[in-house]
């Protein structure tokens, strides 16, 4: 890993930025005298956040942009209390926004959306394809949810998953097939990723993944569809 020649809140994993880990990782990046964070975890996550930049000495008055991967509760599930606690306004794909706003429902079942309750948020940015926020491209990989995103650093080549693509035991794989709004898509979707220049593999899921990013990905791409489509009938 690279020490920042500067306080990150988090773990230092790069020049600038940090990652709060937990069941989802949660990264603060620092450039150009803006602080982001990419994705919130699920609501109780938002104290380990604020711990974070109190160990660091960054006042949390400094994050002035919340970037979400997707809608899906354990990456937003902070975002409420962390917009209305700090200036810091919200950006995600348009595809995800009425998810995240609360105009739409998340497409599971309803014993599911018992335990995936989250407090609406509005969305100040809606993102696209394309787009840069600060240093980071917006690479939109559907199939998880239908606005996933991936935010890469060309400068550092650095590439912020989500659960575009997540770790697990030293391998790259999906998250479980069933959370998918379509896996084929999804699948598809690696192919994005594959075309990148990337040297770190920052994931939502799963621990940082620093050499051999490509080959990992290649491995993912040739076996997703035996592993994670359904088999046709005989």
């Amino acid at each position: 890993m690279t020490a920042p020649s500067r306080r990150i809140p988090g773990e230092a994993v790069a020049e600038g930025v940090g990652r709060i880990p937990g069941f989802v990782n949660c990264y603060t990046v620092i450039s150009g005298g803006e602080t982001y964070l990419i994705d919130t975890g699920f609501s109780r996550k938002a104290g380990s956040i604020v711990r974070a930049f109190q160990d660091a000495q960054v006042p949390l008055d400094r994050l002035t942009k919340i970037l979400l991967t997707h809608h899906h509760v354990d990456h937003m599930g902070g975002a409420a209390y962390l917009t209305h606690n700090t200036p810091a306004t919200l950006a995600c794909h348009a595809d995800d926004a009425p998810f995240v706003e609360g105009r739409a429902k998340m497409p599971v079942s309803p014993f599911m959306r018992l335990f995936m309750r989250v407090r609406p948020t509005p969305v100040a940015s809606a993102l696209k394809d394309g787009d840069r926020v600060g240093p980071l491209l917006v690479v939109h990989v559907p199939g998880h949810t239908p606005g996933e995103v991936a935010f890469y650093d060309p400068g550092q080549k650095l590439l912020f998953s989500g659960d575009s693509v997540v770790e697990n035991r030293g391998r790259l794989t999906l998250p479980a097939p069933r959370f998918a709004t379509n896996l084929e898509q999804a699948i598809r979707s690696l192919e994005r990723l594959r075309a990148l220049d990337v040297k770190t593999l920052l994931p939502g899921h799963g621990t940082p993944v620093v050499k051999n990013v490509g080959p990992l990905l290649d491995d993912l791409i040739r076996r997703a569809p035996t592993d994670f489509l359904p088999r046709p009938p005989p």
